[in-house]
């Protein structure tokens, strides 16, 4: 598994910024989520409060891990994205 390891550069609190260069597979330091490009692309990405849209989970479903908004400048060359089941926001 040839993943390389990006740091973000962050925009506000809450906000943070990657810029790949190439395709390839790489993933975030900060919050392990894995980017798989085919070229160059600026994403935008942030981790979201369940508070505002556990509502919308109805059951048998339940909260289950973090919740991220993530948005890309060319997204025909995103071609997936890997989420975390967890998240430790102590550090």
């Amino acid at each position: 598994d040839q993943r390389e390891q990006v740091t973000p550069r962050r925009l506000s609190r809450e906000q943070l910024v990657v810029q790949l260069d190439a395709e390839g597979t790489y993933q975030c330091s900060l919050t392990g989520l894995i980017f798989e490009v085919t070229g160059a692309v600026k994403i935008t990405y942030s981790l979201l409060s369940w508070s505002k849209y556990a509502h919308l989970v109805e059951k048998p479903w339940i909260v289950g891990g973090p919740l991220f908004d993530v948005h890309c400048d060319s997204p025909l060359a995103l071609t997936s994205i890997q989420f975390p089941h967890s998240l430790c926001l102590s550090g």
